[in-house]
């Protein structure tokens, strides 16, 4: 394995109904290897069968041809705090061995930025439930702003008016009345002992708040979070992944980079980052 996986795109909202109960079993097998917590009415549900304005299903292959992952990203048009916005909710999953191997980023935000020059003058934001730490490390990673955050306590009020609505929109019921961040999303990861005690023992400002915020993420509970976007920061958040992952992208795509039979991978965000055993005093602080 040492090439990007192919990648196929699903416009869901153009296709007819059997294509899409057989795009959904197609990623439900590929799905129930990574998490658990759904049924396959529900995954269908919440992943393919969306009632959004669109969806978009990015599908991963590797080189034999099978689906190794799947990223979909739903566009909902929504009025919040009284005011149009395009809402973007998003799901993921890739098989360990095939993690950091394509573009997905890449076409998720050239699609966005089509989406948001459509309406540019509307509000636009990724809203979501993240119920693993390797999510929202992933997206605090890239994105220049970010809801909640480890760097300031306190999120805007309106921010918060913001996400409590969108919360409701979409049925989010909170695990504690006196906690507006933590919901009910029942979307579980599959990790080792080993692995979720890596992250445990992460020493990343971002993954430690996260674990800090919602300790019951292992139980399905997720944390909300919200990510304002304009054009300026789509390209802000393209750029910063183009730059960090260059030589790698490099590497894949000329094919030189192999997999050691029984080398560990980090899990699960790649190499994108430093492996937490290395990281220094000077990274535990930033």
């Amino acid at each position: 394995m040492n090439a990007l996986s192919r990648i196929s795109c699903y416009a869901v909202h153009t296709l007819r109904a059997p294509a899409r109960d057989e795009l959904a079993r197609e990623l439900f097998a590929v799905h129930t290897q990574i998490f658990t917590g759904l049924s396959f009415k529900e995954f269908r549900s919440y992943v393919v069968e969306r009632d959004a304005w669109r969806t978009w299903i990015y599908v991963k292959h590797n080189a034999q041809g099978l689906v190794v992952g799947y990223t979909s990203i739903h566009a909902f048009r929504l009025l919040v705090a009284d005011r149009l916005s395009t809402v973007i909710r998003m799901e993921a999953g890739t098989l360990p061995a095939y993690r950091g191997r394509d573009l997905t980023m890449v076409y998720g935000v050239l699609r966005l930025l089509r989406v948001w020059l459509q309406h540019p003058w509307r509000r636009f934001c990724i809203f979501a439930a993240m119920t693993h730490p390797s999510s929202y490390t992933f997206l605090a990673h890239y994105a220049p702003v970010i809801w909640p955050n480890a760097r300031q306590k306190d999120i805007p009020a309106e921010v918060v008016l913001r996400m409590e609505e969108l919360a409701q929109n979409f049925h989010l019921d909170r695990v504690d009345s006196a906690n507006p961040l933590l919901r009910h999303v029942n979307w579980i990861t599959l990790e080792s002992t080993e692995e979720r005690q890596r992250w445990l023992a992460s020493r990343r400002p971002d993954t430690r708040f996260y674990l800090a915020m919602n300790p019951g993420y292992v139980h399905g509970h997720g944390m909300l979070t919200y990510i304002p976007f304009n054009g300026t920061i789509l390209l802000q958040s393209l750029v910063r992944f183009l730059v960090g992952r260059a030589g790698k992208i490099i590497r894949l795509t000329l094919g030189k980079q192999t997999v050691v039979p029984g080398q560990r991978r980090r899990h699960p965000i790649d190499s994108a980052f430093q492996p937490l055993e290395s990281a220094g005093p000077r990274d535990a602080r930033r």
